[in-house]
This record gives structure tokens, sequence and C-alpha cells, in this order.
């Protein structure tokens, strides 16, 4: 039987952990953003969240915000340069834990556990699979993952293929998915030493090719997995061996990323994203026409659940979590491209707008579609100076 792991504070990034548990309702929450990681806290359960702190690691865009709770150690995956962070302190003070990394690029980290021994793994742009064992005091690549077959389609526009998201069922700790944006669900049953592709995921009229972001895990089957991806949704039976189409790019939630099943029923789903994949329509209108979305039959249907949410909301929908508490049920959070906070107590059943004035939320350099013609000039030319930007 897995543990049960308490997790104190509900953390929310673009391509971090995105759901957590606990008995008590969580106090405090911690926004990645693309200028600062934001600290929340509420009273109590169901009380409103308050901006407290806008200075955590100020300057850094944090891609990846992840707690582990038997250490009670918060790491903070950065965007572009500076790689991976730790803090002791609950987010006050930091430490590098770099070494091994080629990449200060940290795009994704994932926490697994194997017996009683915590493993960390870490995906990078360019590609590249890392594993620690000790909280990230060293990492250990695995460069097979670099070289699969078809390596010479991989693509992203503007700078290079990176992995986005790492996953790994609890009752199959070896067994681990990494999401190469754009480019392959990779598979590994070796704790990620050897990779194979998937083509199994191919279609004869797909719009690109394996544009892979998240896998989600059905709890009590590893082999039955729900995969998001820039032209839609994708449900397995078998690990991967087949796929059917739920969703595909022509649906109005053509660019779906978070994805969660329900924790007491199991064929009830949500998907978040938007509705067309990046574009320069996306800075035309102000809005990538992000949905909020909810499914009871599978994710063989959905409907929108977005009640409480600007129509349209501005920007895009970049990164959502869910915690699930004894006291206060289930709990979603959404953060946008635009600085858009908002929060669901009661299952995505209606929303609260929290705050409208934080930094971008965003994925790498996505919010850059929503700024003015000026802010956008000067923040794709410091990525040029880092790199990180073609």
């Amino acid at each position: 039987m897995v543990e049960k792991l308490e997790f104190d504070t509900i953390c929310l990034s673009a391509n971090g952990k995105t759901v957590s548990q606990s008995t008590k309702a969580p106090l405090r929450m911690l926004v990645a953003t693309a200028e600062e990681v934001c600290e929340f806290k509420r009273d109590k359960a169901g009380a409103p969240w308050r901006l407290t702190r806008d200075d955590i690691l100020k300057g850094h865009h944090v891609s990846a915000l992840v707690l582990e709770p038997k250490s009670g150690l918060l790491f903070a995956a950065l965007h572009f340069e500076g790689g991976l962070l730790v803090s002791a302190d609950g987010g006050d003070t930091w430490e590098p834990r770099n070494n091994g990394f080629q990449s200060e690029h940290v795009y994704t980290l994932f926490v697994q556990y194997d017996g009683d021994k915590t493993v960390l793994f870490a995906g990078t742009e360019p590609v590249m699979f890392y594993r620690s064992e000790d909280l990230g005091k060293s990492w250990t690549a695995y460069p097979s993952i670099a070289d699969l077959p078809g390596k010479e389609h991989w693509i992203f526009p503007r700078s290079v293929p990176h992995i986005k998201n790492i996953a790994s069922h609890p009752d199959q700790p070896n067994t681990v998915y990494a999401c190469i944006e754009q480019g392959d669900l990779a598979k590994s049953t070796d704790g990620g030493k050897t990779w194979r592709t998937t083509d199994s995921l191919d279609g004869p009229n797909d719009k690109f090719r394996r544009d892979i972001h998240r896998v989600t895990f059905r709890k009590d089957d590893p082999e039955e997995i729900f995969l998001t991806t820039g032209i839609g949704l994708y449900h397995t039976t078998n690990g991967g061996d087949s796929w059917e189409v739920l969703t595909d790019s022509e649906y109005k939630l053509g660019y779906p990323d978070p994805f969660f099943i329900h924790p007491d029923r199991e064929n009830e789903m949500f998907m978040v994203g938007a509705g067309v994949n990046p574009n320069p329509n996306w800075g035309a209108t102000g809005t990538a026409n992000p949905l909020f979305m909810h499914s009871v039959d599978n994710g063989r249907t959905w409907t929108e659940a977005m009640k409480g949410m600007r129509t349209p909301v501005r920007g895009n929908i970049e990164a959502a979590a869910m915690h699930v508490s004894d006291e206060a049920g289930v709990e979603f959070v959404a953060g946008t491209a635009c600085g858009e906070l908002y929060y669901s107590g009661d299952e995505a059943k209606s929303w609260t707008l929290v705050n409208d004035e934080l930094p971008a939320v965003s994925k790498g350099p996505h919010f850059r579609h929503f700024l003015t013609p000026d802010e956008r000039e000067k923040y794709e030319d410091k990525l040029r100076a880092m790199n990180a930007f073609a």
C-alpha cells in the first residue's frame, strides 16, 4: 500500500507537480511566475486567499515548483538559467543543487518513491534525463533518451526540444515516461537508464508530430494513461502499446495540458488548456481562449467548468493544481499568462478570482504573446542574450 504523504502547501507551477493531498486543508499556497514565487495564505478552509509575499526567488522564472514532504524540501526548477534550487525553510533561503547537470535550463522535476528510497527525476532543455537518489545533491545523466529513433524530427519553435513532464506510477517505480516537446513520448522500464520510443501514437492526419504535454495515470492501474498533447487527448489501457484519440486539435480545447482524475469517482475528470496551439492570434486577440473542462464519462464527452472566470480568460491558463484533503475536499487553483489566479473550493463548479495583478504564470516564453510590442521585443532580446530564443 502506498504511504499517504501530507502536503501542507499547494504548489502551482507550469511544469511541476499538479496533485497533492493532506488531512487538514492547506493554509499556504506558492505560485510560480515568470518573475518570482508569490505566497498566498488563508486563515482556514474556505477563507479567502490573500497575497502575503511577492519576493521569493525574485528575478527567477520558476518552471517547476515541487515540495518533497518526507524531507520538507522545496525544489524550484528554473527556466533558461540557474538550474535547480532547493530550500529547507519553506522558501526563505535557497541553495543550488546542480552537480551533474549539463544544462541550467531545468524544465521539470518529478519525485518517485521506491521502497524507502526517495528518487528525483529531472528533465532539461536540451533533452536530457537525470536521476538523483540523494535529494538532488548529485545527478546522473542517462543520455540514451537523446538518441531515440526519429530524433531528426524533434523540433520546438524558436528554441530546442525539452522534457516537459516526467511521470511514473507508484506501483511501478522503474517504469518512467518522459514527455518530449515536440518529439516523443519516451518510455523506460529500468528507471531511466534505457528508453524506447512510442510509435503507436502517430496518426495520418496529425497536425503536429508527437507534441507531448503530460501523462496522467489511473490511480489503481499503471497501464491506463490519459495523455494530453498539442493535438488533443489520448487514452491507453496497455501502457502505450495502442491509443485511442478522445479529442483532437479541432476540438474547442485543442491544446490541452493539465489533466486530473477525481480521487473518488474514477470516471470523472478535468482537463485544462488553450483553444488552439500558440500562434499570432493569441496576441492579436489577447486570449488563447483557454478552457477548464469537466467529464463524467471517462473523457468521452466534456462540458465547460468556467463559472466565475472571465469570458474569455485573458491570456492562457498555463498552470493548474488539484489539492485533496479530508477537511476541504477537492480544491483547484489555476494561473494565467496575464497574471490572474483563480480558486475553486467546490470541485470546479465555480471559481473566484484571487488576484489579477501577478506576474505571468507561464510555460517558458508563452506569455510573451500577450505583452505589448515593446515589452515583447525587450523580453525576446533578453532571451537571445541567454541563447534561449532564436
